[in-house]
């Protein structure tokens, strides 16, 4: 898709406008190496906003109450489908009478939120293609003037990290017309923010963001010993648990299931390192989290969407969804879940 399609009709300068507002300013952004990158491309050009990772799109009662308690003037959703608490959205307008929101995302969209108060860019409003949120986010601010170019490296990052290069194709061909980094130089800087963020969560997330920002080139960015260590530590793990994975695995049908045992969030990781390995395969890994099970779904071959069957999947135990080849989900019921799971399939193939 040519980069115009991104932004299509949008009033740029009314995002301009509300990015560059005077006062409180809250930017809530993913916490994987997409988000990461997209808020570090935000906090190049609007320095000012208090930035807050989350791992998913619920807004709970704590969240609801921070939010309300900062009273912010602009609170902008990056990286994260909102839309799907959307009537928590506008009880967030109501709260907060002067509060104007941004959505900048890339996800399947439940519900197309733009009105007076609230911005939502997605391309999937205009057409059915991935562009990761660091795609969307530097075309945004290339059509808006802004001297993106030099930090288009964060945002290959991010979407190498996305798994979002087929879409996105134009930009990396760009970058290698114009001399830019080697593509396996990235590649690693998109692991080492993933490692940070498995192991250290929040922390390894900000402090990501942190150097991403302070960083002109991609070699400052590799400097820090500190993330590199991290990614050491994780990928030591993530070896293990894959070579468990082809012991332990169980198969029904197309679908192959398997059980983490790990102190590290590592569900996202293996599920795309197993997919890749049984392209044809539905991969569904799960791993206790408290009183819930978090799990990451994949689909490599891409005739059935992931992130419908963990809507579906999820309906009264808990939420989930993402995007045609890759989801995630948190439910309180794996039984249930797994029932859920082939229910979907059996009425999918009867169709």
């Amino acid at each position: 898709m040519p980069p115009g399609k991104i932004t299509g009709e949008l009033n740029l300068k009314k995002i301009n406008e509300w990015l560059g507002e005077r006062g409180k300013k809250i930017l809530v952004y993913h916490r994987d190496a997409d988000g990461v990158c997209s808020a570090a491309l935000l906090m190049k050009f609007f320095p000012s906003f208090e930035t807050i990772p989350r791992e998913g799109p619920i807004i709970d009662k704590q969240f609801f109450r921070q939010i309300v308690s900062k009273n912010p003037k602009v609170l902008v959703f990056l990286d994260m489908p909102i839309d799907q608490e959307w009537k928590k959205v506008l009880k967030l307008c109501e709260a907060l009478r002067e509060l104007r929101i941004i959505i900048i995302d890339h996800h399947l969209p439940e519900k197309n939120m733009n009105s007076q108060r609230i911005i939502h860019v997605n391309p999937m409003f205009r057409a059915h293609v991935y562009q990761p949120a660091s795609c969307v986010i530097f075309e945004l601010f290339r059509r808006m003037k802004y001297d993106v170019v030099p930090f288009r490296w964060i945002s290959l990052i991010g979407i190498i990290g996305d798994y979002g290069i087929k879409d996105c194709e134009w930009m990396f061909n760009e970058h290698e017309k114009e001399g830019g980094d080697p593509h396996c130089e990235l590649s690693k800087m998109s692991d080492i923010i993933s490692s940070s963020i498995t192991l250290k969560g929040v922390r390894g997330a900000e402090k990501s963001l942190r150097l991403l920002i302070k960083s002109n080139r991609y070699e400052d960015f590799k400097e820090s010993d500190e993330l590199s260590g991290w990614n050491r530590i994780v990928q030591k793990e993530v070896k293990s648990i894959v070579s468990d994975f082809e012991r332990r695995k169980s198969q029904t049908g197309k679908v192959m299931f398997y059980e983490i045992k790990s102190r590290m969030n590592i569900t996202s990781i293996i599920a795309t390192i197993t997919a890749e390995r049984y392209p044809d395969n539905i991969i569904i890994i799960r791993k206790k989290s408290g009183d819930h099970w978090k799990i990451s779904l994949r689909y490599q071959a891409g005739t059935m969407s992931v992130g419908d069957l963990a809507k579906y999947a999820t309906k009264g135990i808990g939420s989930g969804g993402g995007h045609v080849k890759s989801a995630g989900a948190l439910v309180s019921d794996w039984e249930k879940f797994r029932e859920n799971v082939f229910e979907y399939l059996e009425s999918a193939a009867r169709k």
